[in-house]
């Protein structure tokens, strides 16, 4: 009887341990069920989503052919510039005027710009200019365009022609009375009074592009020509070769044809070398440009002066905020080679925007070969070191400030110490300028302007310049565009 129960309580438990061993198994594999449909549900989704995805790029793809293949539209573009300033100068002569010679000016600067959209590849635009003051003139008033009493005059006339928007080498041809600018305008600039020729431009693979131009310059015999490669790599590097041929039979003088004997040459010719690199990362940037001038002035055939000079310039920027206040600056040296009359000078460097002489100083105005105010014969290629500080304390409200330290690579025998600027090769000072502006904007169209800047002469070359007192610019200037 007890062997029965035995083997009846063995045959109970083996049951139920196989019961048990049944219900995990049952529990495993449903486990192992789940986890195969979420991963099938995951990889299902990651195909919609990838499906989705492709879908959504072939219709911006469609968009993009349609918009290609629409019918040309045309459209009329016409917008109205117009700049008046009221100008009070102190002392502008310190060749000639033993006693500072002061001078009261109005002028204005009128453009009205139409431009013409064709289709997506063409494109004409004309611009009308009108340049005018009103004072006493005289020849450091003098700009490079048509006349001074407010007539109209042709300021640029070009067409563009664009490749078509997928091209695989994207390109731009313009011909006509066009805007050119070489880097900073160290070499070339069209100075608001564009050449008249033609321009090429082309991206092509592997990071390069290239850049080529050739001009008269108005209705002279003076031809300008050249190009440049840039390489799109960190920093931007551009190379270019320049050149421009004086045959008109007379030299000019900051930029301007002066037709008198004393001006009178047999031919200029002048080609430049340059190098640019420029970048930099989130509110910095620099700038870096050097440039050689080579070529020869023929006056006569006994009269000739070989040119072999260089250019230097560099520039740092910061754009940001300085007590949460949005701010920028800018510091920059220059550097220009000469030696008597063989002195790195190009004839249409960066001088004039339209309205009045423009440079390293509101009122010095300096580029790398002359400036505004009238300096005593004998100094050539201006150095600058300079430094600036803009900041708008709100939307509508700009101010800002700028020094300035000259001096000069050539200069007379009695100019003076140089001080620190023999450092790097300067013969004598040249002097300073401070600088202070305000300005308060209403929206984009309409801005008033003050402006103050006060020229300071060096002190030890009153054997040279013919009076040492310092010159004060005071200047209102109003601008209104649509």
């Amino acid at each position: 009887m007890k062997f029965n129960v035995f083997i009846l309580l063995f045959l109970l438990i083996s049951v139920n341990v196989c019961a048990q061993d049944a219900a995990q198994s049952v529990f495993v594999s449903d486990k192992e069920l789940r986890r195969q449909e979420e991963k099938q549900e995951k990889a299902k989704k990651k195909e919609e989503e990838k499906q989705e995805k492709e879908e959504q790029k072939f219709e911006r793809e469609e968009k993009r052919r349609k918009a290609a293949e629409k019918e040309p539209y045309s459209a009329l573009v016409l917008d109205y510039n117009l700049r008046f300033q009221a100008a009070s100068y102190s002392n502008l002569n310190y060749r000639d005027a033993t006693t500072p010679e002061g001078e009261n000016i109005f002028r204005q600067y009128l453009s009205v710009n139409i431009i013409g959209k064709f289709d997506d590849r063409i494109e004409m635009s004309a611009r009308l200019a009108s340049y005018g003051s009103s004072g006493k003139q005289n020849e450091i008033f003098a700009m490079p365009y048509s006349d001074n009493d407010f007539s109209f005059f042709l300021e640029s006339a070009y067409v563009n022609f664009r490749s078509e928007t997928y091209a695989f080498i994207p390109y731009v041809f313009t011909v006509g009375k066009q805007y050119f600018s070489v880097g900073n305008g160290l070499i070339i600039d069209s100075n608001q009074n564009g050449f008249l020729g033609a321009r090429a431009q082309a991206d092509l693979p592997l990071m390069f592009s290239i850049d080529a131009f050739a001009a008269k310059v108005d209705n002279q015999d003076f031809n300008i020509y050249g190009g440049s490669v840039k390489i799109k790599t960190y920093p931007l590097i551009e190379i270019g070769v320049y050149q421009e041929r004086n045959n008109t039979g007379f030299a000019y003088h900051k930029g301007i044809l002066i037709d008198s004997a004393a001006y009178a040459i047999e031919s200029d010719v002048k080609t430049f070398y340059n190098i640019a690199l420029s970048g930099g990362k989130n509110k910095y940037n620099y700038k870096l440009e050097a440039a050689k001038q080579t070529g020869e002035l023929v006056r006569t055939s006994s009269d000739t002066v070989e040119y072999d000079a260089y250019a230097f310039l560099a520039e740092g920027s910061w754009q940001g905020t300085f007590f949460k206040r949005a701010s920028n600056a800018k510091i920059l040296f220059s550097y220009a080679d000469a030696e008597n009359e063989n002195s790195f000078n190009p004839t249409f460097a960066r001088r004039y925007d339209g309205l009045q002489r423009i440079g390293y100083g509101t009122l010095f105005a300096a580029n790398n070969s002359d400036s505004f105010l009238i300096l005593p014969a004998g100094y050539g290629g201006i150095n600058t070191i300079g430094a600036k500080f803009d900041i708008a304390p709100w939307s509508f409200l700009q101010t800002g400030i700028a020094f300035y330290m000259f001096s000069a690579s050539d200069a007379p025998a009695d100019a003076g110490d140089p001080g620190l600027a023999k450092l790097y090769g300067a013969k004598a000072d040249l002097g300073n300028e401070f600088d202070f502006f305000i300005k308060y904007k209403y929206i984009d169209y309409f801005d008033v302007g003050f402006g103050f800047a006060m020229y300071t002469p060096p002190s030890d070359a009153y054997k040279v310049f013919s009076n040492t007192e310092a010159s004060y610019l005071y200047q209102i200037e109003v601008s209104a565009r649509f």
